[in-house]
């Protein structure tokens, strides 16, 4: 199991940096960023039909 905490931990910081690197070149807002790091933090929280939701709501012009 540790693994697969590793491999937890690996995803979230994945899914972190792309979302700091769209903010660096200004393809997303300060504010999106904050949003998405507040849901990042938490994803354990959310079930996957959830989390998608949440996103929708930051980003409500995307398709996930």
């Amino acid at each position: 199991m540790a693994n697969l905490g590793s491999l937890d931990l690996k995803l979230v910081l994945s899914f972190a940096n792309a979302y700091r690197r769209l903010n660096e070149k200004g393809e997303i807002s300060d504010q999106q960023l904050k949003e998405v790091m507040k849901l990042v933090e938490n994803y354990q929280s959310f079930a996957p039909d959830e989390f998608k939701k949440r996103l929708h709501e930051i980003f409500p012009k995307s398709d996930f």
